[in-house]
C-alpha cells in the first residue's frame, strides 16, 4: 500500500512539475509584446461623401469649392466578442464617432473652420451624407455603425458593429488593471496620423502599419469631477492612436488609449502624460449595454493552473472525480437607445454642426472675388484653401495651421508663413513666421522672417523646399 502511494504520488510530483514547466516556459514566451494582438486592432475613418468647402451669411449656405469623396478624420479602435472569431464588436473613444454623431450618424454634415472668407464669411467644410468606415488594408474596408456610446468630456467610450462578422481581424480580451500593475510594461497599438491627414490619401491602415510604443504603467487616477477611471503611463499615444487598446505583456486589454495632456514649461523641452481609460469603465459600459467580450481572467495561467491540479487530484486520489464548472457570463440584447445630440446654434463656433441649423438653400450676395491658395505638393492633391483678409496659417501644426503638411514633410515648421488677401487691392500678402528653412517667392526671394511681403495673383511661394509651392489664384 505504501508503495503504491509513494508511486502515485511520485507520479502526480512528475506530472506538477512537467506542467510547470510548461507554464514557465508559456509565461516567458508571453514576457514580449505579441504581433497577433495587432491582428485585433483597426483604424477608424470618418468619410465624407461628395464634400465641398462652403461659404455662409449666418442664414444661408454656399459651395464655393467642390472636393467630392474624401476621409476627414480617423482614429483606431479595436475588436471585441464572446470568441475570438468573427467579431463584429469595436471599441474605441466616444470623440473618434463624435463628428459622425453629430452629423445624425450618416445625414449631413458641417464643420466650422474658424477661418473667414474675406474677412466676412465664415468658411465651412460639409457633406450630404458621411460613413464610418474600418480599414483592414488601404483599399478593404467595411462600414461600421454605432452600437452605443458615451459622453466625449466624461465616459469617452464609444462601441461600433459591423452588419456581418469578420474574419480579417479577431477579438481581443480584457483584463481588469489593478495597483499591483504600477511599474509593469504595457504596450499602445494604433494608427497615428490619421486625423491630421484631412483630404488627403496618405494615411495607410494594414496590420503592418499599426504602430507599438512601449512603456509602463505610472499610476491610477480618477479624473476630479467626472470619476473615470484612467491610467496614467508614459507610452505614447500619437493623434490618431485615439480608441486603441493598452495591451500588458500577455495581450489583455487594460484600458483604451484617449488622450495627451503637455506643457513646455522650459524652452526647448515638452512635457507630456498619457492616459488611457481603465478597462474596468470599459466593462461596465459593455456590461450596461449588454454587449459581449472575452475576459482574460478567465484564461491564461488560472486554465493551466486548474488542469495541473485536477491531474494531480486524479493521481493522489487514486481516480477519484474532480470536477469543476466553469461559467463564463455572455452579454447579449440589443444597446440602450443613445440620447440624441443637443442642437446647435445658428452660427456655429468652431466645430461640428448639422446642415439644418442654416436653414434651406443659399441666396447671400456672392463676394465677386474669391482668392484661393492651390497646394502643389503631392499630399494634398492639387487642393485650394481660400483665403480672405484674415491670415491662412501655413505648417506641420494641425492645431494652428490651415494649411497643413505631413510630420516630416522636409523644410516646413510647425507655424512656417502665412498668407492674406486684399480683395481691394486683389494683392496677396505673405508673411514668413521664423521658419528653420525660409519662405521664398517664385523668384527665389527668400524673405525676411516677420516682414510682410505683397505679392499678386499668379505669384507662388516655397515653403522651405521645392516640393512645396502654393499658388495664389483668383476663380471666377
Amino acid at each position: 500500500m505504501k508503495a503504491t502511494f509513494k508511486r502515485t504520488a511520485a507520479a502526480a510530483m512528475s506530472v506538477l512539475m512537467v506542467a510547470l514547466a510548461v507554464l514557465t516556459v508559456s509565461t516567458l514566451n508571453t514576457k514580449a509584446f505579441d504581433n497577433s494582438v495587432k491582428q485585433g486592432v483597426i483604424a477608424i475613418v470618418f468619410y465624407l461623401k461628395n464634400a465641398g468647402i462652403y461659404i455662409t451669411d449666418g442664414t444661408n449656405i454656399e459651395e464655393v469649392k467642390h472636393v467630392g469623396d474624401t476621409e476627414f478624420s480617423g482614429g483606431s479602435g479595436f475588436f471585441i466578442g464572446d470568441k475570438e472569431d468573427a467579431p463584429t464588436y469595436i471599441v474605441t473613444n466616444c470623440h473618434v464617432i463624435d463628428s459622425y454623431v453629430k452629423a445624425n450618424e450618416g445625414e449631413t454634415f458641417l464643420y466650422n473652420t474658424g477661418q473667414l472668407y474675406q474677412d466676412t464669411y465664415p468658411i465651412l467644410i460639409g457633406a450630404p451624407t458621411c460613413e464610418l468606415r474600418v480599414y483592414y488594408s488601404k483599399d478593404d474596408y467595411d462600414i461600421a455603425y454605432v452600437d452605443s456610446y458615451g459622453d466625449v468630456n466624461k465616459v469617452d467610450l464609444a462601441v461600433l458593429k459591423l452588419k456581418n462578422p469578420t474574419t480579417k481581424r479577431h477579438a481581443l480580451k480584457l483584463q481588469k488593471p489593478d495597483e499591483s500593475m504600477v511599474g509593469s510594461t504595457v504596450y499602445t497599438i494604433g494608427f497615428p496620423g490619421n486625423a491630421d491627414n484631412q483630404f488627403t490619401s496618405a494615411s495607410k491602415y494594414g496590420v503592418e502599419d499599426a504602430t507599438v510604443h512601449k512603456g509602463v504603467i505610472n499610476k491610477f487616477v480618477v479624473n476630479e469631477g467626472k470619476g473615470v477611471d484612467r491610467i496614467a503611463i508614459d507610452a505614447t499615444i500619437q493623434h490618431g492612436n485615439s480608441g486603441g487598446p493598452l495591451v500588458n505583456e500577455e495581450g489583455g486589454v487594460l484600458g483604451v488609449n484617449t488622450n495627451v495632456e503637455s506643457k513646455s514649461p522650459y524652452e526647448g523641452q515638452v512635457e507630456a502624460d498619457y492616459y488611457a481609460i481603465s478597462s474596468s469603465e470599459l466593462i461596465s459600459f459593455l456590461d450596461k449595454n449588454n454587449i459581449p467580450y472575452m475576459d482574460a481572467a478567465n484564461s491564461g495561467f488560472g486554465t493551466i493552473l486548474l488542469i495541473v491540479l485536477i491531474a494531480c487530484g486524479v493521481l493522489l486520489l487514486g481516480g477519484a472525480a474532480v470536477v469543476v464548472l466553469l461559467i463564463l457570463k455572455k452579454k447579449k440584447g440589443a444597446p440602450a437607445a443613445a440620447s440624441a445630440p443637443a442642437p446647435a446654434p445658428a452660427v456655429p463656433a468652431p466645430g461640428n454642426v448639422g446642415i439644418g441649423d442654416y436653414g434651406a438653400t443659399m441666396a447671400p450676395s456672392t463676394p465677386s472675388v474669391k482668392a484661393v491658395i492651390r497646394s502643389e505638393a503631392s499630399q494634398h492633391n492639387g487642393q485650394t484653401f481660400p483665403v480672405g483678409r484674415a491670415p491662412v496659417t501655413v505648417g506641420r501644426n494641425a492645431a494652428e495651421c490651415v494649411i497643413v503638411y505631413q510630420p516630416g514633410t522636409p523644410g516646413v515648421s510647425g507655424k512656417h508663413c502665412s498668407i492674406s488677401f486684399d480683395s481691394d487691392t486683389k494683392t496677396f500678402t505673405v508673411t514668413d513666421l521664423g521658419s528653420t528653412f525660409g519662405t521664398f517667392t517664385g523668384n527665389g526671394q527668400k524673405l525676411t522672417p516677420n516682414t510682410p511681403v505683397t505679392l499678386r495673383p499668379g505669384d507662388a511661394v516655397t515653403v522651405g523646399d521645392q516640393a512645396n509651392i502654393l499658388r495664389l489664384e483668383l476663380e471666377p
